[in-house]
């Protein structure tokens, strides 16, 4: 992606290489002239769900970036290899890539920005991923927004799931034997390709045995029905140290939801928040 990226007022479409040389796409959306030059505005780095839950967060992610631009802060959307726009064989993939597309995206950022570091702001896996590579490498902030705790939890609801959309679909087809959903080792998983590496490395993830406290201002956001934060939340604050702050927001879970979902309330609570870093 060129630096000079940052002179249009526009969202800037491009590519960087991924470690292996796989494309990367990003969209840089250009820090906008704002009416207080006295504070400190944060580049963001939004590091988007996986599979369906990155295609159903798609546009409230945009609209985010947009929102975040607009007050004053620069922010990059990008996509993991193998995932999206990006190059990259799906079935390859293993956690350790999306850390390692992540530090490449983070650098893009701090270069086009102008600035040192950013702040790292994911969402679902995105967000689990955020904390942890901000205590791997620090950051300027980190906002977590309804972050996967444990991921042998979410291992076997994406298998749960895969399953019975795999039994509707050869429901439908009477007399028709089912599709082979396993291949050498490679998943098809509702039409992505995942190799079981991949979902063993998600699922040894588990943030509460394994976070430490960030060097830097966090917030997580519990976006669910409750007003109140579950308990396994509770254990994460805690993990977290006295600089996290937690937010429970009851909203509609869009990163689940086909059609489009009202997240003003959630734009609003993480420009606010941002104000107050």
């Amino acid at each position: 992606m060129n630096s000079t990226a940052h002179a249009s007022p526009h969202p800037v479409p491009g590519y960087v290489k991924a470690l292996d040389g796989a494309p990367l796409y990003c969209v840089y959306h250009p820090a906008q002239p704002v009416a207080n030059p006295q504070r400190r505005y944060y580049p963001v780095l939004l590091l988007p769900p996986l599979f369906e839950e990155r295609k159903s967060a798609y546009a409230a992610l945009r609209r985010l970036a947009e929102r975040l631009a607009a007050a004053g802060h620069a922010a990059l959307r990008f996509d993991y290899r193998g995932s999206g726009e990006s190059g990259g064989v799906p079935a390859a993939r293993r956690w350790q890539h999306l850390a390692d597309d992540c530090a490449v995206a983070r650098k893009t950022l701090a270069r086009l920005a102008g600035q040192r570091d950013a702040v790292l702001l994911g969402l679902r896996l995105g967000a689990t991923l955020a904390l942890q590579e901000t205590i791997r490498a620090g950051g300027e902030a980190v906002l977590a927004l309804a972050p996967v705790l444990k991921g042998a939890t979410q291992v076997r609801l994406w298998k749960m799931r895969s399953k019975i959309r795999s039994e509707l679909t050869v429901g439908a087809s009477a007399g028709e034997p089912p599709a082979p959903q396993q291949r050498a080792e490679v998943f098809d998983f509702d039409g992505f390709d995942v190799s079981k590496e991949f979902f063993d490395d998600v699922a040894r993830i588990d943030l509460i045995k394994d976070l430490g406290s960030p060097s830097c201002p966090s917030l997580v956001m519990q976006l669910s029905h409750r007003s109140e934060a579950a308990p396994e939340t509770v254990e994460l604050m805690k993990v977290l140290g006295s600089r996290a702050k937690n937010i429970c927001l009851r909203i509609e879970p869009f990163w689940e939801n086909v059609d489009d979902v009202e997240t003003a309330p959630l734009e609003d609570a993480v420009l606010n928040w941002l104000k107050q870093t």
